[in-house]
């Protein structure tokens, strides 16, 4: 069983700029708050790449765990996608879809985590505080985007 979540908001900023954000790995800790992610580590420098792997650290509800993660997609500006598993066997992914909405951007940022059997009994208790977070995660997103003055 699995815990998903999709949030789709409009960002009054242009694809690229958000997509930018978005695919600054290194900067989610900065706006990923409330899902926890506190250190993002990549294999390599530079550009990101498909098929890079990143290792995640998050501490969320009252649970720290390491996920070992692969980019599954990357499109600029109009996807980025990742999935990766802890050494508990949860397993996450992330998709972010970004298409052209008049002057800004409709963002669709989904998650979804895959629980194993251990870990099934806390679905009910979990989903709420996924969907929260997720929720909070993409507002502080569309918030820091367009509190920054336009280039």
């Amino acid at each position: 069983m699995a815990i998903a979540v999709t949030i789709e908001t409009t960002i009054a900023r242009p694809p690229a700029e958000v997509f930018a954000r978005i695919a600054d790995i290194d900067a989610w800790p900065s706006w990923l708050i409330a899902s926890g992610i506190v250190r993002v580590d990549r294999a390599s420098a530079g550009a990101l790449l498909e098929g890079e792997r990143l290792t995640v650290e998050q501490r969320a509800a009252g649970r720290a765990g390491t996920f070992e993660a692969r980019i599954t997609a990357l499109q600029p500006p109009t996807r980025l996608a990742l999935n990766g598993k802890d050494g508990d066997g949860v397993s996450i992914d992330i998709d972010a879809a970004l298409a052209s909405e008049g002057v800004g951007t409709r963002l669709r940022w989904s998650i979804r985590i895959g629980l194993p059997l251990r870990y099934r009994m806390f679905e009910s208790m979990a989903r709420p505080q996924v969907e929260r977070a997720t929720a909070l995660d993409v507002e502080a997103l569309k918030r820091r985007l367009e509190s920054t003055p336009a280039d």
